[in-house]
């Protein structure tokens, strides 16, 4: 206990503490504040990480490039997936002639220890670096990915949206009001209309007691094209 205070920034440093080490068989690591937990374990990750590179297998570069691949593919289609599968491929075998270039201490001492410091350190989205990147694989890895009941398009692919715009009477009066609607869209009119050609825009009132002229149309269902506009008026 200590008398000192400090500012908790989140709810889970208290239900979550860090877990260190201090000490081990009685003798205390000469490391102010211990060893946390996590840092050994992203350093021993990132030692097997470099040892496995430092071989340069090739199939553990075709796996590696078929996972880059799949995690292309669920955002970007196939260009994604064959981009990704070179991309990862050619990345892994560049990463192990790079590392076979340094020394042994600095590739298996020095290099786990500094990733293992940046990793702890790091808290993108307000999460510690692991789950971060657990969850953000997660969502990449899945087959679809869907919001309020409709599947989401892969990033990069425009999605049109096509709200439902009630125009109807109420108690204040009996006649539709003005509205205007920019394509592209689908109107669909409960009752008939007459669609008249304007300037620049297509006109559309009520079909009763009214006589059609050349060029004017009666509909129910008004197609619009990218930026054509439709004027409704009572």
């Amino acid at each position: 206990m200590s008398d000192d205070t400090h500012t908790i920034r989140s709810y889970q440093r208290i239900f979550r503490p860090d877990r260190r080490i201090y000490q081990i068989d009685g003798r205390r690591l000469p490391v102010p504040g211990g060893v946390p937990l996590e840092w050994l374990g992203w350093a021993f990750a990132s030692l097997v990480a470099i040892l496995v590179l430092s071989q340069r297998s090739i199939l553990f570069a075709l796996v590696a490039g078929a996972i880059v691949g799949l995690l292309g593919a669920s955002s970007h289609g196939w260009p994604g997936a064959v981009l990704g599968a070179l991309a990862g491929f050619g990345a892994t075998l560049l990463a192990g002639v790079l590392l076979g270039w340094l020394d042994w201490p600095l590739r298996l001492l020095i290099a786990p220890g500094m990733v293992a410091t940046l990793a702890g350190q790091a808290s993108p989205d307000g999460r510690p670096a692991h789950r971060y990147l657990t969850s953000l694989l997660s969502l990449r890895a899945r087959a679809a990915r869907r919001s309020l009941d409709g599947a989401i398009a892969p990033d990069g692919q425009p999605q049109a949206w096509a709200p439902q715009v009630w125009v109807a009477p109420d108690e204040h009066s009996p006649l539709l009001h003005h509205g205007k609607v920019q394509g592209p869209a689908r109107l669909v009119f409960a009752r008939p209309v007459v669609a008249i050609p304007g300037r620049g825009r297509l006109i559309v009132r009520h079909a009763e007691g009214h006589r059609l002229r050349s060029g004017e149309q009666l509909c129910e269902v008004v197609e619009l094209t990218d930026g054509q506009i439709v004027e409704v008026r009572p």
